[in-house]
């Protein structure tokens, strides 16, 4: 987030109904997935609406078993999904109803396109071509069609938990003004604009279209296409948001902060012995406690 923020050069253009204050709702957002650089986006994002703290992402089961980082992913509450089976509906939904009884404060992040797009994958592209013919909707060709099943499963479980939803549009342009996907060196090396688009609207659980997702996507695949024939999306924010000011403060406290926690490795051999010693003794006690992590 620092190094995006105030050292790449990167500038960030934002569109549409844009948020004007700090404001840590619960809410649901949606994004379409395009590379690993997304999570980075939601990040600033969340950093700016009072939200870093609280962003909750779904994740693939098989990541909680990652040395190290998988425990701290748990511990921030990612919710772990498992493709397919009622059994994993029945985990996620006790996994959200977990948050909503103890009032845990929450983005809950969704990328329901179910993988990143990329038009190189022929068979997620045909996949997704078959499932919107399969549901009477128009072939996108710049997002995937998504899965709707868990962004209704949470607003179903969340219930009045969640305030609102946030639906973000993103579109990176490289030097040459081009549309393209970013890794996370590229996001630094070839990113000129990050472009992002923004709707909100309350959460009405009682009355929410069952394919409101789908129209969402449909629109995300109109505003890209116009993307490449423009360079820009439609109604450009003006006025005061919460990205004209500075976010400086947030970033640079979690730098010092890691970097304080880090150095004794840069000077203590010892340190650095007992750091990898743990690295090697975490996925063993994963493994043991298997069983019992749900």
């Amino acid at each position: 987030m620092f190094f995006m923020e105030w050292m790449s050069g990167i500038q960030i253009k934002v569109y549409g109904d844009v948020p004007v204050s700090k404001d840590a709702v619960n809410c649901l957002l949606v994004a379409n997935h395009q590379c690993v650089s997304d999570a980075v986006i939601v990040d600033s994002f969340a950093m700016r609406l009072g939200n870093a703290g609280y962003i909750h992402f779904m994740a693939k089961n098989g990541l909680k078993y990652v040395p190290l980082y998988g425990v701290y992913w748990h511990q921030h509450g990612l919710i772990f999904v498992k493709r397919g089976g009622d059994k994993d509906i029945t985990s996620v939904r006790a996994q959200l109803a977990g948050k909503r009884i103890n009032n845990i404060p929450m983005m809950l992040t969704l990328f329901p396109e179910g993988t990143r797009f990329n038009p190189d994958n022929k068979k997620a592209m045909d996949t997704s071509h078959a499932y919107a013919r399969s549901l009477g909707l128009e072939e996108c060709d710049l997002v995937l069609t998504p899965r709707i099943t868990g962004a209704n499963l949470c607003l179903e479980e969340l219930g009045d938990h969640l305030e609102k939803i946030f639906d973000m549009t993103v579109a990176y342009e490289d030097m040459a003004g081009q549309l393209f996907r970013p890794d996370t060196t590229e996001l630094f090396d070839r990113c000129r604009t990050v472009h992002i688009h923004f709707s909100q609207r309350p959460i009405s659980i009682n009355n929410e279209d069952p394919r409101w997702l789908y129209q969402s996507f449909q629109e995300k695949e109109q505003m890209l296409q116009g993307f490449t024939q423009s360079g820009t999306f439609p109604d450009p924010a003006e006025g005061d948001t919460i990205y004209s000011r500075s976010a400086l403060a947030e970033t640079i406290i979690p730098v010092l902060y890691t970097a304080a926690l880090c150095s004794p490795l840069l000077f203590s051999s010892r340190c650095r012995k007992l750091y990898l010693q743990t690295i090697l003794i975490v996925p063993v006690l994963q493994l043991l406690a298997k069983p019992f992590w749900k």
